[in-house]
């Protein structure tokens, strides 16, 4: 199973999300999750931020609640990380997931 390593504060989690998981993020957001960056022009907002990782955490951290997800995205901006930072987090949730295509051609290099 794919997942990305996540670490906030002293803990690490693994995220991924589920069909599940993606199902239910698009109710919350009212469309497909990759729309969140719009036509490549747009960044998505906190809420949608911290509603990915809550969504993310749900099939390997079975009891993190939305509130949880609110801190452990609070604890790693603490760490230093910045939000537009956490794009990189989605894009990678999104690999992980089978959302987007792994870029395979530029592992190799």
């Amino acid at each position: 199973m794919n997942y990305i390593n996540f670490k906030a504060g002293s803990k690490e989690y693994k995220l991924r999300l589920s069909i599940r998981a993606t199902v239910e993020l698009e109710k919350k957001l009212g469309c497909n999750p990759l729309m969140v960056f719009g036509d490549g022009d747009k960044v998505p907002t906190i809420t949608v931020m911290v509603y990915i990782l809550h969504a993310s955490l749900q099939q390997l951290q079975h009891s993190i609640t939305l509130d949880d997800a609110y801190t452990i995205f609070e604890e790693w901006l603490n760490d230093g990380n910045t939000m537009t930072d956490f794009l990189t987090v989605i894009i990678d949730i999104y690999k992980a997931s089978g959302i987007i295509k792994e870029d395979k051609e530029a592992e190799k290099n």
